[in-house]
């Protein structure tokens, strides 16, 4: 009888996952997660689809972005907390100096004659 020997086993570091953000809405979820993994912090979303089984809404089934490693738990709470409070400020309405017609100030160009946003 042969006895086969297994090789031993590589020892590798548990990361512990840490959750960093949950919410009812799984758009912003996915939002948030993608800004995350282009930060270059990698993330596992966990009841992605689990909020919309039930009418009624239960916290524990809400999307939920964890981080893999504690070690990026920080930073990731960093940036999901600029991104929420970051508020544009309104820019006021301008006549375009080209055509003269009046335009909404979030556009950076005419609408009419597409001229530039005067500076």
């Amino acid at each position: 009888m042969q006895v086969s020997t297994l090789p031993p086993l590589i020892s590798m570091p548990v990361l512990a996952m840490q959750q960093v953000f949950t919410h009812h809405d799984s758009a912003l979820i996915g939002l948030l997660d993608g800004i995350l993994k282009e930060s270059g912090i990698p993330t596992l979303l966990k009841n992605w689809t689990g909020s919309n089984i039930v009418e009624i809404p239960i916290p524990s089934l809400y999307p939920s972005i964890f981080v893999l490693d504690n070690a990026h738990a920080a930073e990731a709470r960093e940036i999901i907390e600029t991104y929420l409070n970051h508020s544009e400020t309104a820019r006021p309405d301008w006549d375009c100096p080209n055509c003269h017609s009046p335009v909404d100030g979030y556009l950076g160009e005419c609408w009419s004659c597409q001229a530039l946003r005067p500076t």
